[in-house]
């Protein structure tokens, strides 16, 4: 395994059976200076960075050939995240409900084609804002969105999720279109919002 951390070639000394999260771990020991970490990992020429990488808790070291890592200030990066997530979250909005529409319409195998990419990217922004939130320079449970911590609005995700799954086990793409529409649009519609607050809450530090 080739490891090149900031530009520079670095032998690690590990057992070829170390997993992945290990190998990881390791690196972000490297440098203990405060507020330093990981901010951008390669994997064999792919950038996973923001990714979930829950698949490659049991890859090994011997598997891996190439394996670039950046560091710098993990805040900084979070910050600069906000914007890029802000425009995602809209693009998912505008992509859930061209998605209700196909299945209203009855065109099934777009709206499953349009469903399937709506899906990985609500768990990459979801993934990616899960980052933000552990590594922002303030306390995001401190701004408030309706009147809660605006990081409780995550939480009604995971069951809207449930609900939308148990739609499409049973074929009811009705229900389905209604969830969407009624239910997840509004949701990300939100996340967008509390994304453009969190961005005025640093910006106001500065």
């Amino acid at each position: 395994m080739n490891v090149t951390i900031d530009g520079k070639s670095c032998d690690l000394g590990l057992h070829p059976e170390v997993t992945f999260p290990e190998i990881m771990s390791v690196i972000g020991r490297l440098d203990p200076s405060p507020g330093i970490g990981i901010t951008r990992v390669l994997l064999d020429g792919a950038d996973i960075t923001g990714a979930d990488w829950s698949h490659l808790s049991a890859v090994p070291a011997a598997t891996i050939q190439a394996l670039e890592v950046e560091t710098g200030s993990v805040s900084k990066l979070a910050n600069e995240l906000i914007d890029s997530l802000e425009d995602f979250a809209g693009r998912l909005v505008t992509e859930l409900g061209s998605t209700a529409e196909s299945f209203r319409q009855g065109e099934q195998e777009k709206a499953i084609g349009q469903y399937t990419r709506a899906l990985d990217g609500i768990q990459l922004l979801n993934h990616t804002t899960d980052m933000v939130i552990r590594n922002l320079d303030f306390d995001a449970e401190q701004v408030t969105f309706g009147g809660k911590p605006s990081t409780n609005h995550f939480q009604k995700l995971s069951p809207l999720l449930d609900d939308m799954f148990s739609a499409q086990k049973r074929d009811d793409v009705v229900l389905l279109a209604d969830l969407i529409e009624y239910e997840l649009i509004p949701q990300f519609e939100d996340h967008q919002k509390i994304l453009k607050l969190w961005r005025e809450a640093y910006a106001t530090r500065r």
